[in-house]
């Protein structure tokens, strides 16, 4: 045989293992995901837990209460700055460390908005990728 034509069904061969272990994989991993979360919730319930949300749900609950903390941190930061600004009376040591504070101060809410983005966004992929784990809605007649 031709090297060529060889070279041609290696390169298909393994392509095809690829596709095939890509595939099987994405089904296992699904099957998973779902048998973990509902031994989780089992487990939850069995320890007289009220288990009305999944492990993806309480992170982005809790990242998002951290980022609302640092938000809200940061604001008053740039509030307090400006209030030590107004209040500097002339003094440039004070007016200037007021304009650090503020200038800090707004890169770091810059940094929490960015870093809510990114887990809004992450989440939402996550979701898509893997689904919320409830059963379809049946509607009845």
């Amino acid at each position: 045989m031709n090297i060529n034509i060889i070279n041609k069904l290696n390169k298909l061969l393994v392509t095809s293992y690829i596709i095939i272990g890509v595939v099987t994989s994405k089904i296992a991993n699904a099957a998973l995901l779902d048998n973990i979360k509902n031994k989780t919730i089992q487990t939850g319930r069995e320890a007289g837990f009220d288990v009305k949300r999944d492990l993806r749900e309480s992170i982005a609950l809790m990242i998002n209460g951290l980022l609302g903390f640092l938000g809200i941190l940061f604001t008053v930061l740039i509030i307090y700055a400006g209030w030590q600004w107004m209040t500097a009376g002339g003094n440039e040591e004070q007016v200037s460390k007021a304009k650090k504070t503020i200038t800090n101060s707004t890169i770091g809410l810059l940094v929490v908005i960015v870093a809510y983005a990114l887990s809004v966004w992450i989440f939402n992929v996550i979701e898509k990728s893997v689904g919320t784990g409830s059963p379809p809605q049946t509607t009845t007649p």
